[in-house]
């Protein structure tokens, strides 16, 4: 075993130590508070932005925006439609509802999590324990990623170091972010 074998296994031990101290309900509020619930926030709004937008009274109002400022007629409206403005108004609201959504949903099940039972109260140390580590892997698998797409020698020299560790070499080289990256440029 090498030195990054030994570190890693060091992180693995630490997050399931902070899994097993916090339970599932704490570690779900701190993995979704902060910067990572706005990220997480977006991408749901991405991907439902297409699906509400196709609604049939969604797409009346986004008309009905439309037509308000073509009909004012200033220039200032003019620039608001020419660039979109209603599809931006929809993703701001559509970002807010699952924001709020998201917090109400975190607190709902954090405190389900957290009921005073002893069944409850091993299932949420357990989920925690898998929660830190599958948030500590993702992590891990980032950071592979953005190497990769360095490239060059940070890549290069990235990979022959890992290179004779216990399956950290594997992992790097078969990253399940590179084969959905890869997917979007063939």
């Amino acid at each position: 075993m090498q030195i990054v074998d030994w570190i890693a296994l060091g992180i693995i031990l630490l997050a399931a130590i902070i899994g097993l101290l916090l339970g599932f309900g704490k570690c779900l509020k701190m993995f979704t508070s902060g910067i990572v619930g706005v990220v997480i926030s977006v991408v749901v709004t991405y991907f439902l932005i297409g699906i509400v937008g196709s609604w049939g009274f969604v797409q009346d109002l986004l008309a009905k925006f439309t037509l308000a400022l073509e009909t004012n007629g200033s220039g200032f409206c003019i620039f608001l439609k020419n660039i979109g403005i209603e599809t931006i108004v929809l993703a701001i609201a559509l970002f807010l509802i699952v924001q709020i959504l998201r917090i109400i949903l975190v607190n709902i099940i954090k405190g389900v999590a957290e009921i005073d039972f002893v069944v409850i109260k091993v299932i949420n140390k357990f989920f925690g324990v898998v929660l830190s580590l599958a948030f500590f892997v993702m992590i891990a698998l980032i950071i592979f990623q953005i190497v990769y797409l360095i490239g060059g020698d940070t890549a290069a020299s990235f990979k022959e170091y890992l290179t004779g560790t216990l399956r950290l070499d594997y992992i790097y080289d078969n990253n399940p972010l590179r084969i959905i990256a890869d997917m979007w440029t063939k």
